[in-house]
């Protein structure tokens, strides 16, 4: 058997790897106590639950209710908190995020090759975490209930055009905001060329911190200031059609606008699903 000193030698020669980062929990330590909420919102005098902000953007306000939000939570923290889960990534080739972890889920953005992998090539070659169920059904949900909104009334008028339905998400993008959490304004023009061209829809679901998301049909640097819509939790947006490559971004998150039943960590939680 080999001698201390040449045991203490080898353990020398070989020093032990610092551990890895700790995974990103959306469960705070201590759960929220039972609470009565009454939630406030500003509709500008308008019992409205859908507000078509252009043509192919629209927002549904508080379509998520409350159950289903901490069920969205409690789902992406069983994936987040495994090898799969999220990850600090402050640049992926096409936008800046401050202070925001991310985690995909149905396919992986490769920041190397700038491609959707199943795998995640760029950093451990392993399998991505699978798109769950639920968030498809959602999809498809919000996409008619949108379609409705843009087909109806005024704006059936306006001869707005409906989403393209029919095409269910292939991929998600969990991005979790800090308080102090912001995302340059961008497109999204990872996509294929053909789901860009059908105008396949872009739905964003917020839970947590309400934000201001800026969004607007030029990009930055020119005359026009982007437009700015506040995002509350159980808010879920929809761009496609003609505002497929809608340019947006996170400004920043307003503090205590969190729901307090919810069991989260402070900050905002933002599920994105794409069609690939």
């Amino acid at each position: 058997p080999p001698s201390k000193a040449a045991s203490a030698q080898a353990g020398d020669a070989a020093p032990s790897r610092p551990p890895p980062p700790r995974a990103l929990d959306l469960w705070p330590v201590d759960a929220p106590s039972e609470v009565l909420e009454v939630v406030a919102r500003d509709r500008d005098g308008a019992d409205r639950d859908a507000v078509v902000l252009q043509n192919g953007f629209v927002h549904l306000v508080g379509f998520v209710p409350m159950d289903v939000q901490q069920r969205i939570i409690d789902t992406l923290r069983e994936i987040g908190v495994t090898e799969q889960g999220f990850a600090t990534e402050q640049f992926d080739g096409i936008k800046v995020s401050t202070n925001v972890n991310r985690m995909y889920m149905g396919l992986h953005w490769n920041t190397m090759s700038k491609t959707w992998e199943a795998k995640r090539g760029n950093i451990d070659g392993s399998p991505v975490a699978e798109l769950p169920k639920m968030f498809k059904e959602m999809y498809e949900e919000a996409v008619k209930r949108a379609n409705r909104e843009l087909t109806k009334g005024p704006n059936k008028k306006r001869k707005l055009t409906p989403f393209a339905e029919g095409r269910l998400p292939s991929l998600g993008v969990a991005n979790f905001y800090a308080p102090d959490g912001t995302m340059q304004i961008h497109q999204d023009t990872q996509e294929s060329k053909a789901s860009k061209d059908a105008g396949c829809v872009v739905m964003g679901i917020c839970i947590g911190g309400a934000c201001e998301f800026s969004y607007s049909n030029d990009a930055p640097g020119g005359d026009k200031k982007p437009k700015v819509v506040r995002l509350e939790s159980g808010d879920v947006y929809l761009f496609g059609g003609e505002s497929r490559l809608l340019w947006h971004g996170v400004t920043r998150i307003l503090p205590r606008t969190s729901p307090p039943s919810l069991r989260l960590i402070p900050g905002r939680l933002n599920v994105t699903l794409r069609v690939n």
